[in-house]
């Protein structure tokens, strides 16, 4: 509960400070479409960040498509599986506590697409989905390595948040859920800085 807090906390100021921001009186006035590109991060309890980019193409109406990756260590190949309490659930050593080495390596990738909305000059809103994979490994003595029961594995995605423009510098809040195995949850909140391309 606490860290979902604190990363509602994080969205929701970065929220504010785009809604700071003056907004347009006449809501639904055209408005041309122009391209973002935003760099974003995932925060969250995962000692391993998250980095990736959004490019989207927003008029009244718009889309966007996002891409991140974990940059800690990355071992996607696994020979056991552990539960909760770090008991091994397979092999021959099957409900012992095994032996680690202590490296641990976070596997975190995925990509989404979605619509915006124009809510305001200059403020968005954004909901989208899309696939994510998501888990941690840990090595045993003899190399092996295990995965944890805490990771979601091939998980799928929403997300939601806002977007807005400061003339051509464009701020990104949003949450990220992935919804993984067993509906195992995993909660992220994402910001984000980038620059607009408007057509003169």
């Amino acid at each position: 509960m606490n860290a979902w807090l604190r990363h509602s906390t994080i969205v929701l100021l970065c929220t504010l400070s785009l809604c700071a921001y003056g907004q347009e009186k006449n809501l639904f006035a055209q408005y041309p479409m122009h391209t973002s590109l935003i760099f974003n991060a995932a925060v969250s309890d995962c000692k391993s960040p998250a980095l990736g980019f959004t490019v989207s193409r927003q008029g009244q109406l718009g889309y966007y498509a996002n891409f991140m990756i974990g940059l800690g260590n990355m071992h996607l190949k696994t020979d056991f599986h552990a539960d909760d309490n770090g008991r091994l659930l397979d092999g021959d050593n099957a409900g012992m506590m095994p032996f680690y080495s202590g490296k641990r390596a976070y596997n975190r990738f995925s990509g989404t697409v979605g619509l915006s909305c124009r809510m305001g000059i200059p403020l968005f809103a954004y909901v989208g989905g899309g696939y994510g994979y998501r888990t941690e490994t840990r090595e045993l003595l003899n190399h092996k390595w295990v995965e944890a029961a805490s990771g979601q594995g091939h998980s799928g995605i929403v997300e939601a948040g806002l977007i807005g423009h400061i003339e051509r510098l464009t701020l990104q809040a949003g949450y990220t859920l992935f919804i993984g195995q067993q509906q195992h949850l995993y909660h992220e909140a994402k910001v984000g800085i980038g620059f607009t391309f408007y057509k003169k």
